[in-house]
């Protein structure tokens, strides 16, 4: 029963880390489509006036708004990698144990199976000393 149980819980880390992961991925694609659907937003828009002077103006405006997009950007990415990093390390810390005691199960039950073939090792070393003590005797 034990084993049933230890085996279902390395299946469900597994299927929560795969979750977890893909998650992270669909999430991490959205913000990078959303990020591109501005810039194209800022980038695409037609010019007020055809005159240098506000053409000017007005690529700085745009770049002042791409500059700050993208800083905004990098910031929620690496909080959303930071968030992702702490999760994965509490699932490997799980795995972690559950395969410690896997593990531990496994050398209890080696142990044992050994103490009983030790037993009935010194049992039927026991017993054939005894038939030979036996034969001995009624032969002398």
């Amino acid at each position: 029963m034990q084993l049933k149980d230890e085996t279902a819980s390395y299946v469900q880390l597994s299927n929560q880390t795969f979750s977890l992961i893909t998650n992270a991925m669909t999430a991490y694609n959205k913000r990078a489509l959303d990020y591109s659907n501005s810039l194209w937003e800022i980038t695409s828009r037609p010019y007020a006036s055809t005159a240098v002077e506000t053409t000017v103006r007005e690529n700085l405006d745009r770049t002042n708004q791409i500059v700050s997009l993208t800083i905004q950007e990098l910031q929620i990415n690496g909080q959303k990698s930071a968030d992702l990093a702490e999760k994965l390390v509490a699932h490997g810390t799980k795995a972690q144990e559950t395969m410690m005691n896997s593990i531990k199960g496994l050398v209890e039950t080696s142990i044992s199976n050994m103490n009983f073939a030790k037993d009935s090792a010194t049992q039927q070393l026991d017993n054939v000393t005894k038939r030979v003590e036996g034969k001995t005797v009624s032969t002398r």
